[in-house]
């Protein structure tokens, strides 16, 4: 009988640790939708917040009056997005982004935040070597 109420409480304790764990790791995961995937929901994505993944198409970029217009494919459809917050110093065309903003019924992304992907590749200079200020954040 006892040691049928330590097994018991030790699965409890198991179990709970398991959902933590699962919680902790679901919540840190970011997920972005397509822009084949925005266009076939249609007016069901009209207003969700989401972010949405794509390569800027070249020759799509266009700024002015405190709004940055550009084009954003995932090989099969195109979106245009309005950003109207700040775009990273490693923004242009080519360039894999992930925008956060909303979908709204003029059929554009209207975005407030702009993430440059990039290959996460880190190459630390050679010995003797000084880095380039295009190399370090803030540098011009």
């Amino acid at each position: 009988m006892k040691r049928g109420r330590v097994v018991v409480v030790l699965a409890v304790i198991g179990g709970s640790l398991i959902w933590v764990a699962a919680k902790g790791l679901t919540g840190n995961l970011v997920y972005y939708k397509t822009p084949t995937e925005i266009l076939n929901q249609g007016d069901r994505a009209v207003g969700e917040r989401v972010r949405v993944g794509g390569l800027v198409v070249p020759g799509s970029v266009q700024a002015g009056g405190g709004t940055v217009r550009f084009v954003i494919t995932d090989g099969t459809a195109s979106l245009t997005v309005l950003n109207t917050g700040s775009v990273p110093a490693l923004f242009r065309d080519g360039q894999g982004v992930v925008v956060e903003g909303s979908y709204e019924s003029d059929g554009a992304f209207h975005s407030d935040t702009v993430l440059v992907k990039h290959n996460g590749v880190y190459r630390p200079p050679a010995p003797g070597e000084t880095p380039h200020s295009a190399d370090v954040p803030g540098g011009g």
